[in-house]
């Protein structure tokens, strides 16, 4: 994943996710979030202040604690995403 103005890591998807729910134009850190345009999915591990753009971005999960470790990559981090039951 790549970093965007050292708030967020984003990755670009393959394809385009049927992702349901309202877009948000905020976010909390931790959110794993769906941005459609890209189409991309981001991780938010700082809170700069900005909203998000339109069309806004859906928030498919959380990372519960943790998030923060991400600012110490300052550049492209690997990073795998597993849904938990």
């Amino acid at each position: 994943m790549d970093d965007l103005f050292k708030r967020e890591k984003y990755g670009h998807l393959s394809r385009s996710l049927a992702a349901g729910g309202e877009p948000r134009f905020s976010y909390e850190i931790g959110n794993i979030a769906y941005w459609s345009p890209g189409p991309d999915i981001a991780i938010f591990y700082d809170h700069d202040g900005q909203s998000i753009p339109d069309p806004g971005i859906v928030v498919l999960g959380e990372i519960g604690s943790g998030a923060d470790a991400l600012k110490k990559y300052d550049g492209t981090v690997d990073v795998t995403i597993e849904a938990v039951d």
